[in-house]
């Protein structure tokens, strides 16, 4: 399997790791600069911070970030795994680890300060709320910068093997081809999130529901642009160019692997369930996937306008 995602992954990965000690390493600093000034302890939220404590490893393994910390750290090492053939998923970890690093000490500064003569002593209200929405937004648009820029996608030119079946497209003519597909996992995860909501009183799930309801339709379309995934409930679209297709085939079953909207090693799009799968050979040695039962008329097209492309004829 090519690996282009081999180009600028340890330095992702070494900036995603800077982002959790953040949360340990910005209350020592103020501790430092402002703990004469500051009450015997401060609460943000529901944390609550010595502001006394000293500078030992005891001390500070004691307070509650400390153990966030942690778990930050080994949530963002299982989500980079998770993307590690993906450059944008490894992106995005490295901007969530840089936010979650800032979220907490951005809140305990405005407290800390708040509490002491720095802010002249009052805080008008609302004003710490704005300064820490920006602060969070702020650090999640640091961390996706710093991660550096990514790898461009391979590209091929590469025609589809003889033994795949094409579909004869002439010099004149153009290719367009739409199709939907309804997925019964999708609609029923969101009944039963409805179904939890209602019996525990947790309305947060309904929001849940609708997002998975809202996956349970898709659109496959495949045009000059080439092949575009839509999800038309929520607007999203996705396009894969001509330049990063190999060729298209027909399975019975899903391929091996893990296939979701988001992207993922193996590759990304939206299966159904049981029943023709059409695969996509993608130039990054990864998959498109999508079940519909025209999955034969959609490979051979998009082999038979590889080959017009490519070739010059079928």
């Amino acid at each position: 399997m090519s690996d282009y995602a081999a180009r600028g992954r340890l330095r992702r990965l070494v900036i995603a790791a800077l982002g959790p000690p953040l949360v340990v390493l910005v209350p020592i600093v103020l501790v430092a600069t402002l703990g004469e000034r500051l009450p015997e302890r401060v609460t943000v939220h529901s944390w609550s911070f010595g502001t006394r404590i000293g500078f030992t490893w005891q001390e500070w393994s004691a307070q509650p970030v400390f153990g966030m910390m942690v778990w930050a750290q080994a949530l963002l090492a299982v989500a980079f795994l998770t993307y590690w053939y993906v450059p944008l998923g490894q992106r995005l970890v490295v901007a969530l680890g840089w936010t979650v690093g800032l979220l907490i000490p951005v809140a305990y500064g405005l407290w800390a300060l708040g509490l002491t003569s720095s802010l002249g002593g009052e805080v008008r209200p609302g004003w710490p709320m704005a300064a820490q929405v920006a602060g969070t937004v702020a650090a999640f648009a640091l961390g996706w910068v710093v991660a550096g820029p990514l790898p461009r996608h391979p590209e091929t030119d590469v025609v589809p093997p003889p033994w795949l079946r094409a579909m004869p497209i002439g010099a004149a003519q153009r290719v367009m081809f739409v199709t939907w597909a309804w997925s019964v996992r999708r609609l029923a995860t969101g009944a039963m999130l409805v179904g939890l909501a209602l019996w525990l009183g947790f309305w947060p799930l309904l929001a849940w529901a609708v997002f998975e309801a809202a996956q349970a339709r898709t659109r496959l379309q495949i045009d000059a642009g080439g092949l575009s995934v839509t999800l038309p409930w929520l607007g999203l679209r996705r396009t894969v160019p001509w330049t990063r297709v190999r060729h298209a085939e027909v399975t019975s079953e899903p391929p091996k692997g893990r296939y979701k909207l988001d992207d993922g090693s193996w590759g990304w799009g939206a299966l159904a369930g049981k029943g023709p799968v059409l695969v996509v050979s993608l130039s990054d040695d990864r998959r498109l996937v999508y079940s519909t039962s025209q999955a034969g008329t959609a490979a051979a097209l998009v082999n038979g306008w590889l080959h017009r492309l490519r070739a010059g004829s079928c």
